[in-house]
């Protein structure tokens, strides 16, 4: 019984460390960053943004590991990976 605890508060903690490796986000000038929100069991998070001529509509955006930036309708985001 002792090993499957250590298992599973090993995996929570494994879970932990990988929550706690969020990019960091540059938006553009034209957009405000809402939120972040982390998905799953993996590295992916979706990036929640609006633009600031439509401040009412919510978009959205996923990033995973590896990628340093993003295109969105012209707009060119920096992603910094710690």
């Amino acid at each position: 019984m002792g090993f499957l605890k250590d298992i599973l508060i090993g995996g929570a903690a494994w879970k932990a460390l990988k929550r706690s490796d969020r990019p960091g986000i540059v938006a553009p000038p034209n957009c405000t960053l809402l939120g972040m929100k982390h998905i799953g069991m993996g590295s992916s998070w979706k990036v929640i943004y609006c633009k600031n001529s439509n401040p009412n509509v919510k978009l959205n955006f996923t990033v995973r590991p590896g990628m340093t930036g993003m295109n969105t309708g012209g707009n060119r985001w920096k992603i910094h990976w710690t």
